[in-house]
C-alpha cells in the first residue's frame, strides 16, 4: 500500500498549484461550451454496474461487517444505499493483512492476533467469515484473497478450496498474494523470473485442488500482479509478467494493479498529501499515464481485462484533515472516471485501519492499547474507537453514490473532454458517457478548493445546450444532480448533499432534488462541486 513512485512522478508538478482565474458566472454569454462528441467513437470499453467496488482490509473484518448472525448494520446500510442507487460492488477482502492470513476450520470469527501497539501478526478465520459473505447485498461477487506472504503452499491452497466450499456461487476470482513489490527481497532474489516460476507452480496446485471439488469456477480465475507502483527492485507489474509468460496456462482473468498518488508513509511524502495536490486533475492524470497505463496496456494488448485491484488517494492510511473531509469524495470521482477512460474493468476503493508495521515515520498510528485507528480515507468508521471517536459515514461515501448513478446502465462507455476554453485543467474535469452510442450522461467537476475565506467561489457556467434533447411543445430537456458542500474541507457527511439528500447514519435524510437544466442549456457549477447531469429521465433515480 505504499506508493514511492508519487514522489517521483507527481512531486515537480504538484508541489504548487497556482489558483485559476475566476469563472464566468450566471449569464449564458458568458457560458463555457463544452465539446461534447455525439457518439461513442474513441470512448472507452462498455462498463458495468461492479466499476467501483471494494478492497477491505481482511484484519477489520469484523469491524466493519460483524459476523454471519449479527452484521454491522451501519456498514451494510451503506453498501445498501449503493445497490438502490444502481451499483455492484466486487469485494475484496485484501491488503497487507491477507498476508498473515489462515484458515483454520475449527476456528470461529475472524480474529487477528497483534502487537500492543496494532501491528498484526497473522488473522485466523474459521468457516464463519466465509459464511459472513451472505449477508452482502444480493448479487455481490468476492475475491477470494490467499495468503502468499508465509511461504506456505498448504494455507494458501485451503484458504481457496475453504471459499468454494462454503461460497462457491460468490466466488469470481482468486488472488495470490498482496503486493508482492513490497516482500522481502531475499525471497526471490528480485527475480521477475523465479517470482513467476512460483507463482505459476503455486496456482497450478491450487486449481487442482479447488477443481477437485466440485467447482464449477471458470479455468481462467486469478487475478495477477497485485503489484504496487514502487520501484522495489522486484519487477513484477502486469508490464513485466505478460511478456514474460505469466498466462501460460490460460489461468488469468485480470490482471491487477494498486494505485496510490500520494502517501504519509513519511514525512517528505506527507508535505505532499494536501488537499490542492489531491484535486489537481492533470496530477492524478499524470500518474496515470505514468505509473499505472504502461501495465494496462500490456493486459490490453493480450487481450485481457485490467483492474485497480486495490487504491486509494494517500496511502500509510490518508491524511486527517484532508482525506476525512468532502475533498475525498471528488478526489474518488475523478480518480475512478479516470481509469475508467482508459478501460479498467472495476476499481477497488481500500477501506482499513493503521497498520503500524507499514512505516515507523507515518502520520497515522494506531488507537489505544493497539486498538484500529480507522483510516481516515475510508467512507466509515465502522465502530467507536478511541482514535476516530463514535462509529460515523464519512463525506466521501457521497462521492461513491455519484458513481453507482454514473454506472448503474449496463455497457456505459465514458470519454473524457476536455476543459473548456477559459478554464483551467488543472481543477476542472469532464466525462462524457454513452448508452448504445448515444450521449445519456456527463459528469462536470469543478475541483477547485472552496474554503470558508476564499475570495471567489470559482464558479463555472457550462453551456451545454447543443446536446439538450427537446420534448414538449420544444422545450429542452435535461436533469441534473448535484454533488455539494459547504466547503472543500467540510468533515461533516451532515453537510455534504447528493441530489439535496444526506447519508450521515446511513439513511437518506430529506427529499430528492433533481433541477431542470433551463433553455439556455447552462449548468452551473461552483468551486468544490460535481454534477451528474442526464439526458433520459429513464436513468434519473428518484425523479
Amino acid at each position: 500500500m505504499k506508493a514511492d513512485a508519487a514522489l517521483r512522478a507527481s512531486a515537480a508538478l504538484l508541489l504548487a498549484i497556482p489558483p485559476v482565474q475566476a469563472y464566468p458566472t450566471n449569464n449564458h454569454t458568458s457560458a463555457l461550451h463544452l465539446n461534447i462528441p455525439s457518439t461513442a467513437a474513441g470512448a472507452s470499453i462498455p462498463h458495468t454496474p461492479s466499476f467501483s467496488s471494494f478492497s477491505f482490509e481482511p484484519a477489520f473484518w469484523v469491524e466493519f461487517f460483524g459476523n454471519a448472525s449479527t452484521p454491522n448494520e451501519l456498514t451494510f446500510r451503506l453498501l445498501n444505499l449503493i445497490t438502490e442507487h444502481g451499483g455492484q460492488p466486487i469485494i475484496r477482502p485484501g491488503g497487507i493483512t491477507m498476508d498473515s492470513m489462515i484458515f483454520d476450520p475449527s476456528a470461529g470469527d475472524p480474529l487477528r492476533d497483534t502487537s500492543a501497539t496494532g501491528g498484526v501478526y497473522r488473522t485466523t478465520v474459521g468457516p464463519a467469515y466465509y459464511e459472513s459473505w451472505s449477508n452482502f447485498p444480493n448479487g455481490t461477487k468476492f475475491v477470494s484473497t490467499l495468503d502468499f506472504g508465509n511461504d506456505s503452499l498448504e494455507i494458501a491452497r485451503d484458504m481457496a478450496v475453504a471459499s468454494v466450499k462454503y461460497q462457491e456461487d460468490l466466488v469470481a476470482y482468486f488472488e495470490l498474494g498482496n503486493e508482492p513489490t513490497n516482500y522481502p527481497s531475499s525471497r526471490w532474489s528480485n527475480s521477475t523470473a523465479a517470482y513467476l516460476a512460483e507463482w505459476k507452480n503455486w496456482t497450478a496446485q491450487i486449481d487442482l485442488a479447488v477443481n477437485q471439488t466440485g467447482t464449477e469456477l471458470g479455468s481462467a480465475r486469478w487475478w495477477a500482479s497485485s503489484a504496487t507502483t514502487d520501484q522495489s527492485g522486484l519487477n513484477v507489474r502486469p508490464a513485466d509478467l505478460i511478456p514474460a509468460g505469466v498466462d501460460s496456462a490460460d489461468q488469468v482473468a485480470e490482471y491487477s494493479i494498486h494505485s496510490y498518488p500520494f502517501s504519509t508513509c513519511d514525512p517528505i511524502r506527507a508535505a505532499l498529501a494536501t488537499t490542492a495536490n489531491i484535486l489537481n486533475h492533470t496530477g492524478l492524470a499524470q500518474y496515470a499515464d505514468e505509473e499505472i497505463y504502461p501495465s494496462a496496456k500490456a493486459a490490453l494488448d493480450s487481450g485481457s481485462r485490467w483492474v485497480i485491484g486495490e487504491f486509494n488517494s494517500i496511502s500509510c492510511s490518508g491524511n486527517p484533515g484532508v482525506t476525512d473531509t468532502f475533498a475525498q469524495a471528488l478526489w474518488v470521482i475523478d480518480s475512478e472516471l479516470i481509469y475508467a477512460v482508459r478501460n479498467a474493468s472495476s476499481c477497488h476503493l481500500h477501506q482499513g485501519a493503521t497498520l503500524v508495521f507499514q512505516s515507523s515515520v507515518q502520520v497515522n498510528s494506531a488507537g489505544n492499547d493497539g486498538t484500529p485507528g480507522y483510516s481516515t480515507y475510508d467512507m466509515v468508521y465502522p465502530t467507536n474507537s478511541s482514535k476516530r471517536g463514535e462509529a460515523r459515514v464519512l463525506p466521501s461515501f457521497a462521492g461513491l453514490l455519484f458513481l453507482a448513478e454514473a454506472f448503474a446502465t449496463e455497457g456505459t462507455r465514458i470519454q473524457a473532454l476536455e476543459a473548456p476554453e477559459g478554464v483551467d485543467g488543472d481543477s476542472f474535469a469532464a466525462y462524457a458517457f454513452y448508452d448504445n452510442d448515444t450521449l445519456s450522461k456527463i459528469a462536470l467537476l469543478n475541483l477547485q478548493p472552496y474554503y470558508a475565506n476564499s475570495t471567489s467561489d470559482y464558479s463555472a457556467s457550462i453551456d451545454i445546450s447543443a446536446h439538450m434533447h427537446y420534448r414538449w411543445h420544444g422545450e429542452p430537456q435535461a436533469w441534473v444532480k448535484r454533488l455539494t458542500a459547504p466547503y472543500v474541507n467540510s468533515s461533516n457527511a451532515a453537510d455534504v448533499k447528493w441530489a439535496g439528500q444526506t447519508f450521515s447514519n446511513g439513511t437518506a435524510s430529506g427529499s430528492v432534488e433533481v433541477e431542470n437544466v433551463g433553455r439556455n442549456g447552462v449548468v452551473e457549477l461552483r468551486g468544490s462541486e460535481a454534477v451528474l447531469v442526464f439526458f433520459d429521465d429513464k436513468e434519473v433515480t428518484g425523479l
